[in-house]
């Protein structure tokens, strides 16, 4: 048999050649893991899309709040007028102190149109409500043109 020819053969550990293994970082790896999740929304976007298109709205709920259909948490719907298109964004948030009969909601409706009729359409309402007791039902008290200043 023959020797192993030693110029084709690569030297096991040459002190010069030695190949760092380095770790990667924590941002980097944050950084990627951003860009799949900014990738994947942006590869969902015409689902979204697709879906607002055929059922007209797209909507996130409230939990325990009264009259969860009026206010949503989210509502991205459709506006397809002849004078007015584009979309109604409309969010809630819930001004409440623990313990307290009283929550008010605040409301807020945003448009964006591409073909609009009038000016500055956005508005910003409040609705409190108030039981008596914790099984009781909620009813509305007052209904402000304005946000919450305060629960209550």
């Amino acid at each position: 048999m023959s020797e192993p020819n030693q110029s084709t053969q690569a030297p096991a550990d040459a002190p010069g050649d030695v190949v760092a293994l380095r770790k990667k970082s924590l941002p980097r790896r944050i950084g990627c893991w951003l860009l799949i999740a900014v990738w994947f929304a942006i590869l969902l976007t015409p689902c979204g899309l697709f879906y607002l298109a055929a059922n007209g709205e797209i909507r996130l709920q409230h939990d325990q709040i009264p009259d969860p259909h009026a206010h949503p948490r989210l509502l991205i719907s459709l506006i397809s007028e002849s004078a007015d298109r584009g979309l109604r964004i409309e969010s809630s948030t819930i001004q409440a102190e623990d313990g307290a009969p009283t929550i008010c909601v605040e409301t807020s409706v945003r448009f964006l149109l591409w073909e609009s009729s009038g000016g500055n359409q956005n508005v910003s309402y409040c609705d409190c409500y108030k039981r008596p007791s914790l099984d009781a039902a909620w009813e509305l008290i007052s209904t402000y043109g304005t946000a919450c200043s305060r629960a209550g």
